[in-house]
């Protein structure tokens, strides 16, 4: 019984560091997500700068990963258009405040999957930044409260 306890174990052991899931957020304008892994793929669907991403497995030359966004759309992309930087998608169209508060001043509104930078935590909000598509846009900076983003810090 031992022995079976003990190895029950080591199996789990070895094994959760495959089953631990790899975040990474692109680190470009504009990313091509594509069919397979290849710029002779299709595109099947954009990602820009900061979307956050679950690196599911690579090619066999590892310079090409299968990602996953959060509504579970999958793809490959080219590893260099990623980076281990935090970045925050909208799970839903909100409101980014002034301050850590939903009472506090809204200083623009993005749509559902809109990607930030992260910057900051304070309790159940996060700070965050965008990189908007044309640079007369502005840049949209402040406060969300978590449970309506998906994403990860910094690794």
């Amino acid at each position: 019984m031992k022995k079976l306890i003990a190895l029950v174990a080591l199996v789990l052991f070895v094994s959760a560091p495959a089953l631990a899931q790899k975040y990474a957020s692109v680190n470009t304008k504009r990313a091509n997500i594509r069919t397979c892994a290849g710029t002779n793929c299709a595109v099947k669907f954009y990602a820009w700068r900061y979307t956050p991403v679950i690196m599911i497995k690579t090619n066999e030359d590892k310079d090409w990963v299968l990602v996953k966004d959060f509504e579970g759309y999958q793809g490959w992309i080219s590893a260099s258009l990623l980076s281990p930087e935090g970045g925050m998608s909208a799970k839903i169209d909100l409101n980014v405040r002034q301050s850590p508060s939903a009472n506090s001043e809204i200083v623009c509104t993005v749509e559902k999957g809109y990607p930030f930078k992260y910057i900051s935590k304070q309790g159940k909000w996060i700070q965050v930044k965008d990189e908007p598509e044309k640079a007369k846009s502005g840049v949209c900076k402040g406060w969300v409260y978590n449970a309506n983003l998906w994403g990860f810090f910094k690794q």
